[in-house]
């Protein structure tokens, strides 16, 4: 499988958007929904995966629905955050594999991209590089490799390898970091508890030592008051954030793709036209919409009227879009450079064969 070049126009207004879909198959609904908007890439969720064969079935399906085939993301961490259970089960949270040892941990990866790659996936939204303690009430928590930021950026990086190494292309997450929250974004805006200086110190230190490595970041829902002032805005709303602290400050050059617009730390306290064109002009390249296709199709509509009708905000489309188009290069230039997938059930016991030895050197 390979990314293909775009043989028509590319629309850069929906090559901003990174949507989800409902069902097992492309549905006469939702091919619709992708032939109108032509996002730049679509995110598969459990509710896609009916066999893992349906999901490779489906993934094909996707490819050949619009031009240029959208990329195609997942999010696969292991432990609570997968879209593969019940086909798969038992993989580790990402808190417990730290005492895998590097070696087995980066082959650990390459086991879970390969599977990833079998089923015709692009991009894994993992690894998480928040600075976390595992039993945080903030949606955090085992998703995180610990509070270490040195161990933190180790693990992470064995991960990325092995990503990497299987074709699969990583994204470290959440920038800038949601480890020192109170509170899940999926439900409530989490406000960062820690001072400015010990945040840059230790918070921001994966994210830059690992961004020449992860062709994407996501930019999280969180409120960092001493960028964003003292109202609640989330990160992926401030510019100073998204762009002035990811770009001039860590020095990031990929391509920054929000958390999605439908949680409720941004949802229910931006109304829905402006919230797209927000993240936009504040510095994400793409946005994820994950579940509704009414609102999918209004963000398209608003990013569409915004370019229409000024000209600095269609500049700053047309650079996002070009970001895009570079991750769309990366993306296929990793999975030229490792070996052609293989067959999904080897894949699959291969990855439970390394989660199995990584567990027994524990």
């Amino acid at each position: 499988m390979s990314i293909q070049p775009s043989v028509r126009p590319v629309d850069p207004v929906g090559q901003l958007l990174f949507v989800g879909i409902s069902g097992t198959t492309l549905d006469p609904a939702a091919r619709s929904l992708l032939e109108r908007v032509r996002p730049g890439g679509v995110i598969l969720f459990k509710r896609n995966v009916e066999s893992l064969e349906g999901l490779k079935a489906l993934a094909g399906a996707i490819r050949g629905a619009v031009d240029p085939p959208p990329l195609l993301a997942i999010d696969e961490e292991g432990g609570r955050v997968t879209r593969l259970t019940p086909h798969i089960s038992g993989l580790p949270a990402a808190w417990t594999t730290v005492s895998f040892g590097t070696p087995r941990l980066t082959e650990y990866w390459k086991r879970y991209g390969e599977l990833l790659a079998a089923l015709g996936i692009d991009i894994d939204f993992a690894p998480v590089v928040d600075l976390c303690p595992n039993d945080a009430p903030n949606g955090i928590a085992d998703r995180s490799y610990g509070t270490d930021p040195e161990k933190v950026t180790a693990c992470a990086e064995a991960a990325i390898a092995g990503l990497r190494a299987a074709g699969i292309t990583p994204t470290i997450k959440h920038f800038p970091g949601l480890g020192d929250t109170l509170l899940d974004s999926h439900h409530h805006l989490p406000s960062v508890q820690k001072k400015r200086e010990a945040f840059e110190r230790e918070d921001l230190v994966p994210f830059i030592r690992l961004g020449a490595s992860s062709p994407a970041v996501m930019v999280g829902h969180g409120h960092y008051p001493w960028y964003a002032g003292p109202d609640p805005v989330a990160a992926t709303l401030v510019k100073e954030i998204s762009t002035t602290l990811l770009r001039d400050r860590c020095g990031y050059r990929g391509c920054a793709i929000s958390d999605d617009l439908e949680m409720k730390a941004v949802a229910v306290r931006v109304a829905w036209d402006e919230l797209a064109p927000r993240a936009i002009e504040s510095g994400n390249d793409m946005v994820l919409i994950c579940h509704s296709p009414d609102r999918i199709a209004a963000s398209h509509d608003a990013l569409r009227r915004r370019v229409d009708r000024e000209p600095s905000f269609a500049a700053r489309v047309h650079e996002a879009a070009g970001r895009v188009a570079a991750l769309r290069a990366e993306a296929a230039a990793i999975r030229a450079a490792a070996r052609p997938a293989g067959a999904i059930d080897g894949a699959r016991a291969a990855l439970l064969g390394a989660a199995a030895a990584g567990a027994a050197r524990a």
